[in-house]
């Protein structure tokens, strides 16, 4: 297996993180066909390995929101509901991540708040795909597939 260079790495990077191959070849600067790099083992490797991470790193912050969301307090938000007039340069020291909605209408306060129910619900179905296969990956094989099919005249 070869070295990736530093544009071929950058290529596995913003290949994933945009989906579309040609803008990945444009923003790395890759003079040559990008389909083709698709087609090489290396290249591949590296996007299911940057893959791999990329879906565990969403996971952990996924995980983390939902918990937040199913045990997080309210104080904050239910304070604006006593606050006569809100000091708005001071909202963004308060912690509203529970909060969906805040209505405000004449001396009237109306928040919504995010369902704990469905929070935990999410947690405890957990996440990700058990079969331990990458998505994207999966995807990308099936095109690396149907581009060698095509080139043989299939």
């Amino acid at each position: 297996m070869s070295q990736l260079t530093k544009k071929e790495k950058a290529f596995c990077r913003k290949y994933l993180e945009t989906g579309s191959v040609e803008e990945a070849g444009r923003f790395c600067k890759i003079s040559k066909d990008c389909y083709e790099l698709l087609t090489r083992e290396d290249i591949l490797s590296e996007i299911h390995r940057l893959g791999e991470a990329m879906d565990k790193s969403l996971e952990v912050i996924a995980k983390s929101a939902l918990k937040r969301l199913a045990v997080g307090s309210v104080s904050d938000a239910v304070g604006l509901i006593f606050t006569e007039k809100p000091d708005f340069e001071k909202l963004n020291e308060l912690d509203l991540f529970m909060v969906s909605e805040i209505k405000r209408k004449d001396n009237l306060t109306e928040i919504k708040f995010f369902d704990r129910f469905k929070a935990i619900q999410s947690l405890i179905e957990g996440f990700g795909n058990d079969e331990g296969s990458v998505p994207i990956y999966d995807a990308l094989m099936a095109g690396v597939e149907r581009l060698n099919k095509t080139e043989d005249g299939d």
